[in-house]
């Protein structure tokens, strides 16, 4: 290149497309840039309105949410351990407290009560200790575990849900046919009997339903299968307190045996109901003399399709006794079917298990009576199946399906929320009914106080029963000026007791307490009198 030349724009030919020139490359140059600033105006039109719609949408949002939280909608949530109950009498200072520990210390450190034993008592207004020994000790629970389900159903359920239990169909009625499957569809009402059923078969026949087309379908889905926990033992599992829970279980998960002896000394007349549900009844049971040994078994067959009865039973009165069902959820569909065939509504098909569509037709719906009832009757009678079903139902409220595990996550969860689930605790099923569970008096009582945290603090108490007066606990002995003041839930299973309630006191109001006794060597008796001698002086202070 010549001195003084001009070196050509290598950027400029590089940018010109093959075989133009310079001039029509500078004018193709000129209209690309003109198009690029005529869409950045458009992109910077379309960003100018999207930000002032976003600013309207902030603004109207802030609005909303300002009505959504004003004072005049939406009243502020109740103070916790605030109610006029739990309020009520002189607060505990030292000289109180000095008291109520030197009136329970020689008790609990008595020689009836082993190393392995454990004691509090806290007070619900402040969640002070009391009394304390042992409290994070993890020992066997029995009865009184059923204490952790009765906080965790009435937090995560609440004390006025009820369960549903319906009758529903895909399927179309033409001229009196249900042209397809009826569904039996449960949420786990513990309490759900088998003449609950009747009910929906009268519906149906109201509703003109002379034959249905199809299956009898039991849904259980929301427990998922129908399962014992495998830590229960091999003897309990065939009577109703270790029956396999299910959305749809009916009758407390068991079946009725009436046995009637023969006044000639022949087989014994047996009767079963439901009949359905029972399944196939093999053997007989003779009928003895007056004064013979009673020998009658009944015990389930292997498969869980029904049972065998054998033995002797000696003359007199009819007898009654109770069996679980292996299998709830086939159990129910087998005995709706049958009410419909014996209201003389034909079904041409099975009774079977499934899961309804999600969008079919509710024909019927029975609902249970609230939860805070069922949890008294459980309370009251000590039911294991109860306990098993709440422990299902709140694992389907947190978790979606109402499994063991989902449940005993659900309990975990709670304490943790309490900061009381102490990892050293073992939670293996809703009742107690396990050898492997362990909790502290401590988790014990930080469920019993959840308990009073609501409004309804002066109701909450009642779900236990008195001692001495109500349910498991109406055999204590308590002196005349204490009794009607105490509640508690008890347990007992192989050699470890508890006791664990509400004691309303004769000065401070009412306080939280709570006993687990291991390994007692010198008699159930002198452990619990012990006990009701302990919960008797604190009532008094």
């Amino acid at each position: 290149m010549r001195a003084g030349a001009r070196r050509p724009d290598r950027r400029a030919a590089a940018r010109a497309p093959y075989g133009m020139g310079p001039q029509r490359a500078s004018a193709l140059r000129s209209r690309r840039m003109r198009n690029r600033l005529r869409r950045l105006a458009r992109v910077v039109g379309v960003v100018v309105v999207v930000v002032a719609f976003i600013a309207v949408a902030i603004v109207i949002g802030r609005l909303f949410r300002h009505r959504q939280s004003s004072p005049q909608r939406q009243a502020p949530p109740f103070p916790p351990y605030s109610s006029a109950f739990v309020r009520s009498g002189a607060p505990w200072d030292e000289s109180s407290r000095a008291r109520l520990v030197a009136d329970i210390r020689p008790i609990v450190n008595d020689a009836v009560f082993p190393a392995t034993s454990a004691a509090i008592v806290v007070d619900p207004r402040t969640g002070a200790l009391l009394y304390s020994r042992n409290s994070s000790m993890p020992l066997t629970p029995a009865s009184t575990l059923k204490l952790i389900v009765t906080a965790t159903a009435l937090h995560d359920l609440g004390a006025g849900y009820r369960f549903a239990t319906s009758v529903v169909t895909d399927a179309h009625v033409s001229g009196g046919v249900l042209q397809g499957d009826l569904y039996l569809v449960g949420s786990g009402d513990p309490e759900l009997l088998s003449t609950d059923l009747r009910a929906a078969v009268h519906t149906l026949k109201l509703q003109g339903i002379q034959t249905i087309q199809g299956d009898v379908v039991a849904d259980a889905s929301a427990f998922g299968p129908d399962l014992v926990n495998p830590t229960w033992g091999p003897g309990d599992l065939e009577y109703g307190w270790a029956a396999p829970p299910s959305a749809l279980t009916m009758d407390g998960g068991s079946v009725q045996f009436t046995i009637t002896p023969d006044a000639d000394g022949g087989l014994a007349r047996i009767a079963v109901d439901p009949r359905a549900a029972a399944g196939r009844i093999i053997g007989g049971v003779k009928t003895a003399g007056n004064d013979d040994d009673n020998t009658l078994q009944i015990d389930p067959l292997p498969d869980g399709s029904g049972f065998t009865l054998s033995g002797q039973i000696p003359y007199g009165a009819p007898q009654q006794y109770w069996r679980a069902i292996a299998h709830p959820t086939h159990s129910a569909s087998l005995v709706l079917r049958s009410m419909l065939n014996d209201a003389g509504i034909r079904v041409t098909g099975v009774a079977t298990t499934g899961t309804a569509p999600p969008n079919a037709t509710v024909l019927w719906t029975h609902r249970s009576r609230p939860l805070s009832q069922i949890i008294r009757k459980m309370a009251f009678d000590s039911d294991n199946h109860i306990a098993e079903q709440l422990l299902r139902a709140v694992g389907q409220e947190t978790a979606g399906v109402g499994t063991l595990a989902n449940g005993l996550s659900a309990e975990h969860a709670y304490l943790a929320s309490m900061q009381t689930d102490d990892p050293h605790i073992r939670l293996i099923d809703g009742s107690g009914l396990s050898p492997d569970d362990r909790v502290s008096v401590a988790v014990l009582a930080a469920a019993l106080r959840s308990v009073l945290a609501g409004p309804d603090a002066a109701q909450a108490v009642t779900l236990l029963p008195r001692v001495g007066i109500d349910g498991t606990v109406s055999s204590r002995v308590l002196a005349d000026d204490v009794i009607g003041r105490i509640f508690g839930k008890d347990g007992y299973i192989e050699g470890a007791s508890g006791l664990a309630g509400f004691i309303r006191t004769a000065h401070h109001g009412v306080v939280v307490y709570a006993f687990l006794v291991d390994g007692w060597q010198q008699g159930l008796d002198a452990v619990w009198s012990g006990e009701d001698d302990a919960i008797s002086k604190i009532a008094r202070l």
